[in-house]
């Protein structure tokens, strides 16, 4: 299956079968995420394996933790990373690739990353000094069912748009803030299309992209709103890593050479050049 086939029919999944996936498949799934490719190599992250779902669905909230929720899942996997500038943004990279491998195994996987405490999922994983709970994701096979269809349905209901992604127009500008992006490039329209399918927090969408013909700019809406910043985890920055992700591998795929850079230039600089309005972050730059 194509990574761009596999970004458009991976769903977050909030209700498992009870039967567990393969040894084999489980340490397939955790080493895509270590062979990540990553958008800051100097921060050390890790994939912690939780075989036994029980122990970490017992740790969450009410709301998350019953059998009726994430408690059906047979394993999690919980993603710490050393806290560091982008940590964030590397991390939302680095976990989407695993989750659309996982996809592309027939696995279901949802992001998880404000329904639970830190302190109480970390305390069992014998954490480095600096190193922190960011998020995890329930790992196993969907429940198809119509009780666990109900239960996304029912989750969607709460989330902006209904889970309805923004259309394009909305997200991806002209090489200045709010000039139509004016393209018939259809690769170009193809990748834009792939990051706009990016899941985030209750989609809210926190990404924009402005496109030039040699660089497209990713900025995140760095407004707070819904809960986007808890415990100095800034979840819109890993939001916009996981859109930044599946432009990158789409864009790879189609055999496009470029990367993401994340250091090396001045944000402020950009975005008064771009006319990138107060309360928005530059956060990549991709060149064409």
């Amino acid at each position: 299956m194509s990574i761009r086939s596999t970004i458009r029919r991976r769903i977050s999944i909030r209700h498992y079968e009870s039967r567990p996936v393969p040894e084999e498949l489980l340490q397939a799934v955790v080493s895509s995420g270590e062979t990540s490719i990553p958008l800051d190599d100097s921060i050390r992250i890790r994939f912690h394996l939780i075989k036994e779902g029980k122990l970490v669905a017992e740790q969450m909230t009410f709301f998350t933790g019953r059998r009726w929720l994430f408690g059906s899942s047979p394993h999690f996997i919980i993603a710490t990373s050393e806290e560091k500038p982008l940590f964030m943004l590397n991390m939302g990279f680095r976990m989407e690739q695993m989750i659309l491998f996982a996809t592309q195994q027939g696995l279901g996987t949802c992001w998880v990353g404000g329904m639970f405490t830190e302190e109480r999922i970390g305390a069992f994983l014998g954490l480095d000094k600096g190193e922190r709970v960011i998020v995890l994701t329930p790992l196993g096979y969907p429940d198809t069912s119509f009780y666990g269809r109900v239960m996304h349905d029912v989750i969607e209901l709460g989330a902006m748009n209904f889970g309805r992604r923004k259309p394009l127009k909305q997200i991806a500008f002209g090489p200045e803030w709010g000039l139509p992006l004016e393209t018939e490039d259809s690769e170009l329209l193809e990748v834009l299309e792939c990051a706009r399918l990016a899941p985030s927090w209750a989609n809210t969408q926190p990404w924009r992209f402005l496109v030039s013909e040699s660089e497209v700019i990713a900025v995140a809406d760095a407004r707070g709103r819904y809960s986007a910043v808890r415990d100095g985890k800034h979840y819109y920055r890993l939001d916009v890593g996981i859109a930044m992700a599946h432009f990158f591998l789409a864009a790879k795929e189609m055999g496009w050479k470029g990367n993401w850079q994340v250091t090396g230039f001045d944000s402020a600089q950009v975005a008064r050049q771009h006319a990138i309005p107060d309360g928005y972050e530059v956060l990549g730059i991709y060149r064409i």
